[in-house]
């Protein structure tokens, strides 16, 4: 089966952007996430969403560091951007040198981290969407998001939004230019575009579900 080129097709990077607005918006418009980016949370609140997301981070790393190899995907195996690491140091912030003992799963985590396994196992190109959603993001809008939380919990000298320091990267702007060249150079079928948009979707439904479940628990809506 042939595969298209992005001169045959609109880039991937946009046809996942497009193919994704609405569950991405939905992700972005629960009650939790709101609160979130209204510096409305308790620290509890959301220091619980980084013990969430470590799992999830942690699945996505050892899942590109296993398809590093991988002649589709392996382009994207990119270390300066991995997260687990840094979020360890904000739990170690915000839970103390405990931290380890914060670390609790849930149904909605489980199902995302699962979501994640089955990509490794049997469609690495299912590693697309997943990784440019959980990083595109925050290296766009992750240095005004460090800004507020550190405002709205009092941090200083860095503590606490590790997450958002993409350290190991120069220069931001063309760091993203290349991510995105990258990924629009993965090969692809026809075929293979709805399936992705669709675990593009499914990605964010996931997130979604995570933040709800964070909502219900700590009674924001």
């Amino acid at each position: 089966m042939e595969t298209s080129t992005a001169q045959e097709r609109e880039p991937l990077s946009k046809l996942l952007y497009h193919g994704t607005s609405e569950a991405h918006r939905a992700a972005e418009n629960t009650p939790y996430m709101l609160a979130l980016f209204q510096g409305k949370l308790t620290k509890k609140a959301y220091s619980a969403w980084l013990v969430r997301f470590h799992a999830v981070y942690s699945a996505l790393e050892q899942t590109a560091e296993a398809l590093r190899a991988d002649p589709a995907v392996g382009a994207l195996y990119l270390p300066q951007l991995d997260r687990t690491e840094a979020i360890e140091r904000d739990l170690a912030c915000f839970y103390g040198r405990d931290w380890r003992d914060s670390l609790t799963t849930s149904p909605a985590t489980d199902a995302y981290v699962a979501r994640l396994h089955r990509v490794r196992e049997e469609w690495p190109l299912g590693l697309v969407p997943h990784h440019w959603i959980r990083y595109a993001g925050y290296l766009h809008g992750g240095a005004t998001l460090a800004k507020m939380l550190t405002t709205t919990y009092g941090l200083s000298d860095g503590a606490g939004v590790a997450f958002y320091d993409f350290t190991e990267i120069e220069d931001n702007r063309t760091f993203i230019a290349d991510y995105h060249a990258r990924m629009n150079a993965v090969p692809v079928t026809a075929e293979d575009v709805a399936p992705l948009v669709e675990e593009g979707n499914h990605a964010f439904r996931g997130n979604a579900a995570i933040t709800v479940e964070l909502g219900e628990e700590f009674g924001v809506s």
